[in-house]
């Protein structure tokens, strides 16, 4: 496994890290067994990961992860976990944080983030609960403060590039994948020039994954415009991804969002043991080739603009 420094953290942190949400959160999606649960972090750990992130509202992964990790020695793993930002009275991220504590059975998190900041709530966010996250860093509670984005609708990270910009945070989560690579412009070079740690979230999504879903998303971002009719094809709109070793797309995903430098670590949200020793496979194996990386940068970096353009035109 190959260990990064975490931005201006003294955290060296696994490039690939175990995610406890997404659609599997854990098993929870499928009703796995704890003890299954439990053998899947213990066996993240053997696989020498030792990023891991949850959230209170990936319902039980927390406490799920108190359970497993228990006994396993603290400094032997990174713990990030977060607050939300639709919290409304000041003392709320306190009481959060210390709800997630006694879930995950430890004194500490190293990473706290705030959960989905997005650029309507980033002011009033900052200036009610920066202070409280700020305090419970002073009381030990906190190693490191941090922000995610919501990917889903700020395709284009405006909430990240601010906060990166005005250097309030020590790490970030972006979405960043094949089909959605913008981050490569507007976020990770700003990381890299304040020593801002940064994670990836949403490297695999269904969507790149599904036949169907990607081939209907490439139509639908053709029909507004925001790739031309020539970018790619329709019906196997990613398939010149693989080849040259690259044995599948979410092979090529792992390879293509641990590339850049300023990246810290990758998450990944399996909850099966198999799944999550491929994917350890695909992130420590080469880049992909040079002319395949600049290709799905020159073809999606300008379809992410685009496609925000077209969401904010379809809402007016």
């Amino acid at each position: 496994m190959e260990y990064r420094q975490l931005g201006r953290t003294n955290l060296s942190v696994s490039l690939l890290g175990l995610g406890s949400g997404g659609a599997n959160r854990l098993g929870q999606a499928h009703s796995a067994a704890r003890e299954d649960v439990h053998r899947l972090v213990r066996g993240a750990l053997d696989l020498g990961i030792n990023f891991i992130d949850t959230a209170p509202a990936y319902g039980d992964s927390e406490a799920l992860l108190g359970e497993a990790l228990a006994g396993v020695r603290r400094n032997a793993y990174v713990l990030g976990t977060k607050v939300s930002t639709r919290a409304t009275s000041r003392g709320d991220l306190r009481v959060s944080l210390e709800q997630s504590l006694k879930r995950l059975r430890t004194d500490y998190v190293d990473v706290l983030y705030f959960h989905g900041l997005a650029p309507e709530v980033y002011d009033t966010t900052l200036e009610t609960f920066m202070p409280e996250m700020q305090q419970a860093q002073r009381d030990g509670l906190v190693r490191f403060t941090g922000a995610t984005e919501r990917y889903e609708t700020d395709f284009v990270h405006t909430a990240l590039e601010r906060a990166l910009r005005e250097d309030v945070f020590d790490v970030v989560m972006v979405g960043h994948n094949l089909i959605s690579p913008g981050g490569l412009r507007n976020v990770m070079p700003v990381a890299a020039e304040h020593n801002v740690g940064v994670v990836v979230m949403c490297a695999v999504r269904t969507i790149i994954v599904s036949p169907q879903l990607l081939s209907e998303t490439i139509r639908q971002w053709k029909d507004d415009g925001a790739l031309a009719e020539d970018a790619v094809s329709d019906d196997a709109p990613l398939d010149w991804v693989l080849g040259d070793g690259v044995e599948s797309l979410a092979d090529a995903a792992y390879r293509f969002a641990a590339e850049d430098p300023a990246v810290s670590t990758v998450l990944s949200g399996t909850a099966n043991l198999a799944h999550l020793e491929a994917n350890a496979r695909s992130i420590a194996a080469l880049p992909l080739p040079r002319d395949i990386s600049q290709r799905l940068r020159d073809t999606f970096i300008p379809a992410n603009k685009s496609v925000l353009l077209h969401a904010f035109r379809r809402r007016a």
